[in-house]
């Protein structure tokens, strides 16, 4: 069988990298701190500009909110799938396990917020759903191979 996982080398360092960026990306979102930092011209696409007003289809925008967007998600997604030292059917057992778990619970708060939040909030609560499925799959991992690892 194929294994799609990382190497154990990029465990640590990602772990660092995740845990870091989602706390500092978090208070950053939270006192608007992505406003006005590394602000460049980026492509409008799907802007309110249009290639007729001058603008040629650019417009300025801090980039800040993105960079740390990828950043939390490829190094959410190197440690949740690089490998332990020891990686058996067990370990790959517990890591689906945990996988699906934090889909279920992802998916209910998706569910619950679609019902019970709205406007301006709700949006919100589906930006941090950007990052929740990572974030409960590495919980609930750490979680049962601890658990696994202390037995």
């Amino acid at each position: 069988m194929k294994n799609y996982l990382f190497p154990y080398r990029f465990k640590v360092l990602s772990g660092w990298v995740f845990y870091l960026a989602l706390i500092i990306g978090f208070y950053l979102w939270t006192t608007d701190g992505f406003d006005e930092a590394l602000v460049v011209s980026v492509p409008d696409l799907f802007g309110t500009s249009s290639w007729f007003d001058g603008s040629n289809g650019w417009m300025k925008n801090s980039i800040l909110d993105e960079l740390f967007t990828v950043l939390i998600i490829i190094s959410g997604i190197v440690h949740s799938f690089s490998r332990e030292k020891i990686e058996d059917e067990l370990i790959s057992k517990i890591r689906l396990d945990s996988l699906i778990w934090s889909l279920y619970v992802n998916y209910t708060v998706v569910i619950l917020a679609t019902l019970l939040i709205y406007d301006i909030v709700y949006f919100n609560v589906l930006i941090f759903n950007l990052f929740t499925i990572i974030l409960f799959f590495n919980l609930k991992l750490r979680f049962s191979l601890r658990k696994h690892y202390k037995s």
